[in-house]
């Protein structure tokens, strides 16, 4: 068999049809503007299984979709991966000699790579498979894109690891955007009915500290005994100190393990950063979140380039337990800061990316995969439905972490992605170039769609300006979450961000944030219906809650919160500029302790509309329950009932000539629209580990 190599041939000169028998069989690359041969494939004069229906001439495949399924759905077996096929080591099979750097390999029978090897590009055809050997710890480094539209299986034993590598990057060069193969934009493309298992040995993907870790601290001692974790794994400790202290966004340690013994955890080299726990209240005490950021599965580009993982097949993929490092490309985009150009992410070309599979993707699983060191979103399930995220890591990734394409513009609704999981997955230090324009920058974008969940789920670290967040309801993205037990914590701006006119009710239930730079909830947009339960807010340098939004249909609710300011807000609850007249929001049943100057605060603007509140059946700490501020136009109503009274007064503004009371307000009798209740204060039960997850069976 003919063998090209670097555009140079190894043979006399061939004829014309014998060079176009070739071409039918070999991958054809563009070499300084022409066309060579490069390669010749394994088993080439076997016959090729024929594309798969719908493909064009190229063998990609359009998104094709099935009758919609509802809710998640069982996952279907994975297809067998088949280890018996030729090696890669075997220079017969290639016709002589085995690929080298320069060569473009198109494989169309089963190949087992049983060697280190480099090649310049990879397509694993309709029909291929390329299975790395189990037993043996290998990497595959590629110059250019490798396509599967075949099978490409990476699932080691947990004594060694499997890599793949794009080492010759240049991210200059990227076009983004498509649903086909680009060959500038260097990545893992997994395309028409191919199958991509990267199933790694299981890991514990995080375990809380069960101690305030302290600088010098060489043991870390945990809430649980980590499973699948060995010395040299790479470990990141989330910060926890109060907001005002120095870098308490990022005071991150970066750790190895040098031993294992039940919980605790011995270090290489000791921390360099405190982590208090952090006692909540309701009974709850936090520790810093201990991630485990290795695994022996890893897809990844360099320092020097950064690659992208981009799946358009109709075939569920399988990934668990794989760290995708250095991927997400970004471009020198139009604008600067302080004279100096900033970049963009490339669009489309992200860390782990699921591109318009409909109901396709539906059975997907994505379990304790790290996404790290990424120039751009980590997880990206866009407009595909179905795909559940169980344990995931992103670390130290560009652009909001958990995200699907958002509209053009605020007038055109986003696209849905239905029957979302995000079940114990983290998003850790979420950064934004340049920072201070990173506004509403998140961890976590809930997006449009139905049948998603939220649950277990951590955001901390995240950066970002005014309005960014570990967890976000996007403006004209409205999806209708399941919201439980999620924790937000350290992160520069709020805990949760809403800035979205609902047509639907929605529910956050068990939310704990303690410790960021704004709010615990920054509640915002025009118009919506929000019920907020059973949460702890604590420690958040702006407040507890800010409140913009008035109802919709029956208003938004608070009920069943503890709210401690802990000493670093004025006030606990404030409310702030209404745009629209809507039905009344009411704080009930909660407990308001720790601020400096009072529990509620009334700071509607003069530019928009009244208040329009009802605070009732709440216990308060020292000093004035509420303060109705000068500046603030006459309310619509505001009405108060302490806890344990029967009561209920409404607060105006002070008449001419009279002095405010206690609250600089006036106050009349006057009605609730319920009747006195007991407070009901939250026991928070969040988990202290991730979820267990599994390998691939079958």
């Amino acid at each position: 068999m003919e063998h090209w190599e670097n555009g140079r041939h190894r043979r006399p000169p061939i004829g014309r049809r014998r060079m176009l028998t070739w071409l039918a069989v070999g991958t054809v690359t563009a070499v300084g503007g022409g066309m060579v041969l490069r390669q010749s494939l394994a088993g080439a004069a076997e016959e090729a299984a024929p594309p798969p229906p719908g493909a064009g001439a190229t063998g990609h495949q359009h998104p094709r979709a099935v009758p919609a399924a509802s809710g998640p759905q069982p996952t279907p077996p994975p297809p067998p991966v088949d280890e018996s096929g030729r090696t890669w080591s075997d220079a017969k099979g290639w016709g002589g000699k085995v690929p080298g750097p320069g060569s473009a390999v198109r494989i169309t029978d089963r190949v087992v790579l049983d060697t280190d090897a480099r090649v310049g590009s990879l397509l694993i055809d309709t029909g291929g498979s390329l299975v790395f050997a189990k037993d043996s710890s290998l990497t595959l480094e590629s110059g250019g894109n490798v396509e599967v539209r075949g099978t490409l299986a990476l699932a080691p034993d947990q004594a060694h690891t499997h890599t793949l590598r794009f080492p010759d990057i240049d991210e200059r060069r990227f076009r983004g955007g498509g649903t086909t193969v680009v060959d500038t934009d260097t990545g893992l493309w997994v395309t028409g009915h191919g199958y991509l298992r990267l199933d790694g040995a299981p890991r514990t993907a995080w375990v809380r500290a069960a101690a305030d870790l302290k600088p010098g601290d060489t043991v870390l001692r945990l809430a649980a005994a980590p499973e699948g974790w060995q010395p040299g794994d790479e470990l990141a400790v989330t910060p926890t100190a109060p907001p005002d202290a120095e870098s308490f966004s990022t005071s991150y340690d970066l750790v190895t393990v040098q031993r294992i013994d039940g919980r605790d955890v011995a270090l290489t080299a000791p921390l360099q950063h405190a982590h208090p726990r952090v006692g909540v209240g309701g009974g709850a005490t936090f520790g810093a979140e201990v991630l485990n950021l290795t695994r022996n599965v890893r897809v990844e580009g360099t320092e020097q380039g950064r690659a992208h993982v981009h799946l358009t097949s109709s075939r569920p993929a399988d990934v668990r337990h794989a760290a995708l490092r250095r991927l997400g490309p970004r471009t020198t985009g139009k604008d600067t800061w302080n004279g100096q150009p900033v970049t963009e992410p490339v669009l489309g070309r992200y860390g782990l990316h699921f591109h318009m599979l409909l109901d396709t993707s539906r059975g997907t699983v994505v379990e304790g995969v790290v996404v790290r060191d990424s120039g751009s979103h980590a997880f990206v399930p866009h407009h595909s439905h179905g795909i559940t995220f169980r344990g995931c890591i992103s670390h130290n990734t560009w652009e909001d972490a958990y995200w699907w394409d958002g509209p053009l513009d605020t007038r055109t609704p986003q696209g849905p992605s239905d029957d979302i999981g995000y079940l114990g997955c983290v998003a850790s230090r979420t950064v934004f170039e340049p920072n201070p324009r990173g506004y509403r920058l998140t961890g976590f974008s809930l997006g449009a769609g139905t049948g998603s969940t939220a649950r277990d789920c951590v955001a901390v670290g995240v950066q970002g300006a005014t309005g960014a967040s570990g967890y976000e309801w996007p403006e004209t993205a409205e999806g209708v979450w399941t919201f439980e037990n999620c924790l937000a914590h350290n992160n520069l701006e709020n805990g949760v961000f809403v800035w979205l006119n609902a047509e639907h009710h929605h529910t956050v239930t068990g939310f704990v944030a303690y410790h960021n730079g704004g709010w615990g909830i920054e509640h915002g947009a025009y118009l919506n219906d929000f019920d907020y339960t059973a949460s702890v807010l604590y420690g958040n340098a702006a407040g507890g809650i800010a409140v913009h939004a008035l109802g919709r249909d029956k208003g938004t609710v608070f009920d069943g919160l503890l709210i401690d300011a802990a000493g670093h807000s004025d006030y606990a609850v404030a409310t702030l500029k209404h745009q629209l007249d809507g039905e009344q929001v009411t704080l009930s049943r909660s407990r308001l302790t720790g601020y400096r100057k009072a529990g509620v605060a009334f700071r509607a603007t003069s530019d928009g509309r009244p208040d329009d509140i009802a605070v009732l059946d709440c216990e308060f700490g020292d000093g004035p329950e509420l303060w109705l501020d000068p500046e603030a136009p006459a309310p619509k109503q505001i009405l108060f009932r302490k806890a344990g009274q029967s009561g209920t007064v409404a607060l105006g503004k002070p008449g001419p000539g009279l002095a405010p009371g206690p609250w600089n307000a006036a106050t009349a009798p006057a009605t609730a629209a319920v009747p006195p209740r007991q407070v009901a204060l939250p026991a928070p039960k969040l988990t202290d580990s991730a979820p267990r997850t599994g390998r691939v069976t079958g």
